[in-house]
């Protein structure tokens, strides 16, 4: 069983309401990118992005086999091209760069892509911590699925445990039953959430919160109970 938190210092952050910063493909052909703008992708270059990410051989590398999550995180322009464009020494508008971050969940490895759209190349690679990765929606069902197989949990919230589903943070969606995920990060280098990808979850009844939380290590895949009492 993972260390708890509970003795360690916790930074804990609601999920945003897309549960990542991942960008949305634009329903028609984006505008010409200018200095100040950023064109947003299309979707056969977010596509073609993923797909130079996934190839690279040094983010294979630090990733290792499998098949790795991908997260676009980020776009932006290339700042040097940008200032030659208004200086008037670069003709044409400066390329966007999309920040990527690749998470393989089987080799708890991740990498962080600097990718070129316009040429599908990887300006950069470089490894980072797993409990650095943004989380996702996965991530909060993953949590829940592994809490409601947990007789601990299961003991402390009732029948009723099957019956919750995750709500995202700042839904205005009437669920009766609703989880949410706060994920974790310790400060204390002996505690596993330090460098595991750890979240709580937390439950709402028709009638409030439960005092009971589900602490879940990703990485580890269990499940540590806090608070109790018998729900309904």
């Amino acid at each position: 069983m993972a260390r708890s938190c509970t003795s360690s210092v916790i930074i804990a952050v609601a999920f945003v309401a897309s549960w990542c910063c991942v960008e949305k493909a634009p329903a028609q052909a984006p505008p010409a990118a200018t200095a100040g703008s950023v064109a947003p992708l299309t979707t056969e270059e977010r596509l073609a992005v993923e797909n130079a990410a996934l190839s690279d051989a040094r983010v294979r590398a630090i990733v290792g086999e499998g098949q790795p999550r991908i997260i676009i995180t980020g776009l932006e322009i290339d700042k040097a091209e940008a200032e030659a464009f208004l200086a008037s020494e670069l003709a044409t508008p400066p390329r966007r760069l999309v920040s990527v971050v690749l998470f393989n969940p089987q080799t708890n490895q991740a990498a962080h892509a600097l990718v070129s759209p316009s040429d599908n190349r990887v300006i950069s690679a470089g490894s980072i911590t797993a409990s650095d990765i943004p989380f996702v929606r996965g991530d909060a069902d993953q949590a829940l699925a592994l809490a409601k197989a947990d007789t601990g949990l299961r003991r402390a919230v009732g029948d009723t445990l099957d019956r919750y589903e995750i709500l995202e943070s700042d839904s205005d969606a009437r669920v009766p039953f609703a989880a949410q995920a706060l994920p974790l990060r310790s400060t204390d280098p002996r505690d596993f959430c330090s460098v595991d990808r750890c979240l709580d979850l937390i439950f709402r009844s028709e009638f409030g919160f439960l005092p009971v939380r589900a602490h879940v290590n990703l990485t580890r895949r269990t499940v540590e109970v806090h608070g109790g009492g018998q729900h309904r």
